[in-house]
């Protein structure tokens, strides 16, 4: 049986295996070489590598952690995507970049969240106004402009550009005053976000559902 068509309940529980070491490894801060040898532990882990094993060869396995849970868990980390439900810890979702980039007044446009980068529309309380906003790190700062600077282009309402931090990362004063420059000379508006990991209200794993999430700090 190929991987692409593991069973459902094994699928799952591999989901929740590869997802619950990802986030006691705290993924996003481990090197490329520490990651790539993550993966090769991962084979050679009876619970991850002995079923998928099972199923087709080993590069076949490792092809697979990476390209289905591997390659949505940042995306689960911030409460966007089918995979939600395996991450352990995410952010409190789009709602509270929202909040950040455009003041409580405004709210999330349902369906509107996209990726490449992680983007949605805020829609102004009273409905007449739509923003574009888009939100990720300081390395993906390039990344961010370029989207917002095309979303101005034909936009009436400035487009917002969050940078987001978490506990281990800052950004120097140096690096933002720069990052302020080309987002005044882009059309955008800037701010940065500190957020702090909840437990995720939606984990499988999470008896009676999650905890009430704590707030995230908007760094003026």
């Amino acid at each position: 049986m190929a991987l692409q068509h593991l069973p459902a309940p094994i699928r799952e529980r591999l989901l929740i295996e590869i997802y619950q070491q990802a986030n006691d490894l705290d993924w996003e801060f481990l090197s490329n070489t520490e990651k790539t040898n993550q993966y090769r532990r991962w084979i050679e882990d009876p619970k991850v590598g002995g079923v998928l094993l099972s199923y087709g060869p080993e590069k076949d396995a490792r092809v697979w952690i990476k390209d289905v849970p591997m390659k949505e868990y940042a995306r689960a980390q911030e409460g966007i995507g089918s995979y939600v439900r395996y991450a352990v810890n995410r952010f409190q979702g789009p709602e509270e970049i929202v909040r950040a980039a455009c003041g409580s007044g405004w709210v999330m446009k349902s369906d509107s969240v996209g990726e490449k980068p992680n983007h949605c529309y805020a829609i102004a309380g009273d409905g007449d106004a739509t923003r574009y906003v888009c939100w990720g790190r300081a390395g993906n700062f390039r990344d961010l402009v370029w989207a917002a600077l095309n979303e101005a282009i034909d936009s009436v309402e400035r487009p917002a550009i969050v940078i987001t931090t978490r506990n281990g990362e800052t950004v120097s004063t140096a690096e933002r005053t720069r990052q302020e420059r080309v987002a005044q000379r882009c059309g955008a508006d800037l701010r940065y976000l500190h957020r702090e990991m909840i437990p995720n209200p939606d984990y499988l794993g999470a008896a009676g559902g999650g905890h009430g999430p704590s707030q995230p700090t908007l760094v003026d």
